[in-house]
């Protein structure tokens, strides 16, 4: 599993815990249960009613698929292996191969190889899943992104409304008039934090991630075709190679 982006995120509210901490602030002055309700809960209604439920819960999907490690390095060997059962049996005996495979872009290419489908067909099927898992994730950044959007303009509401209840309780005194006022400028603080300590870095952390998973599925593309055209050895070696991290 992936533990930068979450450590990352972790790391930026244990900082800003501790600056409060060391401005002599009493942390309750930062703990507002109706402005953390309107914030989270005002979020996430306007992301919903701006994606749907289809979408918002395929970007959670993208987000857990993400946190997990996928390397490169061990496609090398596995073309390779590929390339020498396939020399030595013929494309056909890939076929156990393909069964063996979790990857879907991998397993179907190998499908369609043994299908004896012919090399053009075969690059405009992989390219057009490919291009549609990329979309996915492209669009599953987007959604948390708009909702770091959000957040902060649903945290200025929320100080308005407590400005409001401020100005409808001016007999009360300075002290308490204070009071209200820093109550209400909490609301502000809880979007802003959200969104830039958490929103905005999953966003950026699912681009990256989707550029590098990019990178992944045209290293398979290549060697499918390149094993399928009976490319010799090195070649292979060389279609994939850039690839590798």
């Amino acid at each position: 599993m992936k533990i930068s982006a979450p450590l990352g995120i972790a790391l930026s509210f244990i900082f800003v815990i501790f600056a409060i901490f060391m401005e002599g602030v009493s942390f309750k002055s930062f703990f507002h249960f109706p402005a953390l309700v309107l914030i989270v809960g005002g979020t996430f209604g306007v992301t919903l009613a701006s994606y749907g439920w289809k979408s918002l819960a395929q970007s959670i999907e993208i987000l857990k698929r993400s946190m997990q490690e996928s390397p490169t390095d061990f496609y090398l060997s596995l073309f390779l292996r590929f390339w020498e059962r396939a020399r030595k049996d013929g494309l056909l005996s890939l076929e156990e191969e393909a069964r063996k495979q979790t990857d879907p872009l991998l397993q179907k290419g190998i499908q369609h190889i043994v299908d004896g489908s012919d090399p053009k067909t075969l690059e405009e099927i992989l390219v057009e899943v490919h291009e549609e898992e990329e979309a996915k994730e492209i669009q599953s950044a987007k959604i948390w992104e708009s909702a770091s959007g959000f957040s902060p303009t649903i945290g200025i509401i929320g100080t308005v409304l407590g400005l409001v209840t401020v100005l409808e309780n001016l007999e009360g005194g300075t002290r308490v008039l204070g009071q209200g006022i820093a109550t209400a400028f909490v609301a502000t603080f809880y979007g802003i934090v959200l969104a830039n300590l958490a929103l905005l870095p999953v966003a950026n952390h699912i681009r990256q991630w989707s550029s590098d998973q990019t990178k992944r599925r045209t290293l398979i593309i290549r060697g499918l075709l390149s094993l399928q055209s009976g490319e010799s050895r090195r070649l292979l070696s060389e279609r994939i190679e850039p690839y590798l991290k």
